[in-house]
């Protein structure tokens, strides 16, 4: 396994506990360290108890809170708003508003990687 390249932690947020643990589990692998949400309500929740972190990835659809209402209360967040905000997801279109990039989940994993990469700065 990869040393860890940034301090703060990657957020994953999918509503689908076999699609967040593999995306744990990829990141990982890179070096990266996670925390993961069922949805943006714990996603939020997770980042307004003042948690940090490098970049999230959301799934688009999700009960609960979807991915651009999570996007949309992060960018209307002053500390939230410069958080990189990763769309992961097999609907939508590829120009999210609210978000820094989109991925589709059929993509090779290095899309996302890569995207990752660039976003992630270390501390």
């Amino acid at each position: 396994m990869a040393a860890a390249r940034q301090r703060a932690p990657i957020l994953v947020v999918d509503d689908n506990d076999q699609t967040r643990g593999l995306l744990q589990r990829l990141l990982e692998l890179e070096g990266y360290a996670t925390v993961a949400a069922a949805d943006g309500v714990q996603a939020l929740q997770y980042l307004r108890a003042g948690n940090r972190v490098a970049v999230v990835i959301t799934d688009i659809r999700m009960p609960v809170m979807d991915g651009r209402s999570l996007a949309e209360r992060m960018r209307a967040d002053p500390a939230l708003a410069d958080v990189p905000v990763i769309a992961y997801s097999a609907a939508g279109d590829v120009a999210v508003p609210g978000m820094t990039a989109f991925v589709r989940k059929s993509a090779h994993p290095d899309v996302l990687l890569a995207l990752v990469a660039k976003y992630c700065k270390p501390e």
